[in-house]
């Protein structure tokens, strides 16, 4: 019994290594790979602009997943990426910004501002929603107690006003009347 238990655990270790998978982590190994060197440079770009006291080096804790598993390929990649990345270095303080650099940033802060709008007229428009399993009776009691603001009907008396003039009262009235016999019917 213990033998087959043995044996079903080494099965179960062991599909993750089959060739069908090699595709998958051949990408893992890239996408890795990429998040290394991007965690790099951004490490690098962060202490050229604050100085080194800003970017926290990993702790005991944040020791890599899956970190036993480096193959000493991927080791010898990202020695030749850091030697080649720490040559290349980029003075930004002098650096000349365009026309079209500022619009684009201009448009982008003009973007997040209108963003920022409709994001707080969604949360007032959510603070107003009534959930469907609860009271109608008691949100409404919180609403406001101030009269409307206009007449019922005055807005559409207007406009009635202004597309069929004098005869606007004759052609509600019928309107009104055709209304209450279909809803009768």
């Amino acid at each position: 019994k213990c033998f087959y238990f043995q044996e079903d655990i080494s099965t179960v270790m062991s599909w993750f290594s089959s060739p069908v998978y090699s595709r998958y982590w051949q990408h893992y190994r890239q996408a890795m790979a990429w998040h290394q060197r991007h965690r790099r440079a951004y490490r690098k770009a962060l202490e050229a602009a604050y100085g080194p006291c800003c970017y926290q080096e990993e702790g005991p804790g944040d020791r890599p997943r899956y970190a036993d598993w480096s193959n000493s390929e991927d080791e010898a990649d990202d020695a030749e990426e850091s030697s080649s990345e720490s040559e290349i270095e980029c003075d930004v303080s002098n650096m000349e910004i365009s026309e079209e650099l500022r619009q684009y940033f201009a448009q982008t802060e003009r973007h997040r501002e209108e963003l920022k709008k409709q994001q707080q007229m969604e949360a007032e428009q959510q603070g107003s929603y009534v959930p469907a399993d609860q009271d109608l009776h008691s949100f409404s009691l919180r609403s406001s107690v101030a009269p409307p603001l206009e007449r019922p009907g005055e807005r559409r008396t207007a406009e009635m006003k202004k597309l069929y003039g004098g005869d606007a009262a004759k052609i509600m009235a019928m309107e009104a009347a055709m209304q209450l016999n279909f809803e009768r019917n």
